[in-house]
């Protein structure tokens, strides 16, 4: 996946070249901006090239995705610590259970039951009495 993904970049910035070298006459066409609030002056900028609009108005775009990434990821984890925390806690019960569980098996198994009896002395017991 990971060559997929750099694939896919080096196509998209070859194609990004492409572009700004077949149309190299209008990057390199300065304008310039006017700004009239109609309480002031017109504002106007000094002559830009279009490629330097361009550049900036793509960096400005990555960097608003970056943040809204990041908000995410921020989400994320504090999620991941929360679930993390359970799955904790619910481990130390599990195994404090566990432990109950076994003591109570344990008590189970060490209370003394009747001692077995032989069926040759239940046998023999029987005879003596039909005998009487």
């Amino acid at each position: 996946m990971k060559k997929v993904k750099i694939g896919f970049w080096i196509l998209v910035i070859a194609f990004l070249l492409l572009l700004g070298f077949q149309n190299k006459a209008f990057f390199t066409q300065k304008n310039a901006f006017a700004l009239d609030l109609y309480v002031t002056d017109t504002y106007m900028t000094k002559e830009i090239y279009n490629g330097v609009t361009f550049a900036v108005c793509f960096l400005a775009g990555l960097v608003l995705a970056y943040l809204s990434g990041l908000l995410e990821r921020f989400r994320a984890s504090k999620i991941i610590k929360q679930l993390n925390a359970d799955i904790e806690g619910q481990r130390k019960e599990l195994e404090s259970l566990q432990t109950e569980l076994n003591a109570h098996k344990s008590a189970a198994t060490s209370v003394p039951e009747e001692p077995a009896v032989d069926e040759a002395e239940t046998s023999e017991a029987a005879a003596t009495q039909v005998l009487r």
